[in-house]
């Protein structure tokens, strides 16, 4: 028997935007392991470092870039910076987002804009940057992180977030339909309840009502964790999945079947 290496990334140059924490920090560690070579893209340059540090000292390849997926410039010159240091681009997880919480009724426009800007035009804009290099070169894997709330209501007071996550869901099936013939695979994981520290202050900033994502919700019991995303994730950028392409997993314990 040959080793299986279907589930690695080597030498594979992957960008991860919001790389800086939680979810997409677990995603650029486990794309280190597999043997890619990391752009860990966040807005917050510090918490970029400290992924992209935390990697090297672990063995792996990785360097921090700080960028606003909403600002248009911005993207355009991190693509450009991945394409001039590494000679090309394979793997992209659009992970970046924001996530506060606000009663239907009391959300205005700048509200409205600020979740758009970020969860829907950011995974836009790095979507059309990485493809666009992407099919100037040998194809890719695009994995976009949405949320089960973008199937299901969860929670009151998540309205807009829920919006821009479905928003997620059609251009990843869009991209997918579109540049499949060129080799790019887009795909989405869909994360059910995740403790991180961003989702924990969404939650403790307002009060939430409605059905919760309880062990009694949840098939398989528990709470998952953010090794369950970034698992599926590396799935998903990795010959495993090699003919796979268009498709919305949900990693939620079997919440949605709930």
């Amino acid at each position: 028997m040959t080793q299986n290496n279907a589930f690695r990334l080597d030498d594979r140059i992957a960008v991860v935007t919001g790389g800086g924490a939680g979810i997409g920090r677990g995603i650029a560690e486990t794309f280190a392991l597999a043997g890619a070579r990391v752009i860990v893209a966040d807005l917050d340059a510090a918490a970029a470092q400290l992924t992209a540090d935390a990697i090297t000292e672990a063995g792996g390849q990785a360097h921090a870039v700080a960028v606003d997926v909403s600002n248009e410039h911005e993207v355009i010159a991190l693509f450009e910076q991945v394409i001039g240091q590494h000679g090309g681009l394979d793997v992209l997880v659009n992970n970046a987002a924001i996530f506060p919480k606000k009663p239907f009724l009391e959300v205005d426009t700048a509200f409205w804009d600020s979740l758009q800007a970020v969860n829907l035009r950011g995974t836009f804009l790095c979507l059309r940057e990485a493809i666009r290099h992407m099919k100037a070169g040998k194809g890719g894997s695009i994995v976009n992180i949405s949320s089960v709330s973008s199937m299901q209501a969860v929670v009151h007071h998540n309205g807009t977030y829920n919006a821009t996550k479905a928003g997620v869901n059609s251009l990843t099936r869009t991209t997918a339909l579109e540049f499949g013939p060129d080799g790019i695979r887009v795909n989405a994981v869909l994360p059910g309840g995740i403790p991180t520290p961003g989702a924990r202050t969404a939650s403790a900033a307002i009060e939430l009502k409605g059905p919760i994502m309880g062990e009694g919700r949840i098939p398989l019991g528990g709470i998952g964790d953010v090794q369950d995303i970034a698992n599926a994730a590396l799935f998903l950028a990795s010959p495993a999945s090699r003919y796979i392409t268009g498709q919305l997993l949900a990693v939620d314990g079997g919440f949605l079947v709930s």
